[in-house]
């Protein structure tokens, strides 16, 4: 069965995006994308550096693991990938599930951890 979520990483109007699949993470995705964003906040200006941060902070426990995480380059023309989808993008810095929510109040509403 599982519980599966892809987050989509925009960092321009134009290109690929970076997705990251996750076979069991829709159950807690808002707490673990806040997490990732608080310890990716020194590098939410540069894409590359807060992409890879966000992924390697969501995938940590799992890093080694042959499954449950794929990574995966779609197109900027869609978003319907067949399970929930959630972006994450960088040129609005907002996060978007069904309503797009600033970066630093979606952190705000759901990271349990103490603001830096």
């Amino acid at each position: 069965m599982g519980a599966r979520i892809n987050f989509v990483f925009k960092d321009s109007e134009q290109g690929p995006m970076v997705a990251l699949y996750s076979h069991w993470g829709q159950d807690e995705w808002e707490r673990d994308l806040a997490m990732a964003l608080q310890h990716a906040a020194p590098r939410l200006g540069d894409s590359s550096y807060g992409t890879r941060m966000i992924i390697s902070y969501l995938m940590q426990d799992s890093i080694l693991e042959e499954t449950g995480f794929g990574i995966y380059a779609i197109s900027n023309d869609g978003y319907d990938l067949g399970e929930q989808t959630v972006l994450i993008d960088f040129t609005t810095k907002t996060v978007t599930d069904n309503v797009s929510v600033d970066f630093d109040k979606f952190v705000a509403a759901y990271s349990p951890l103490v603001p830096a």
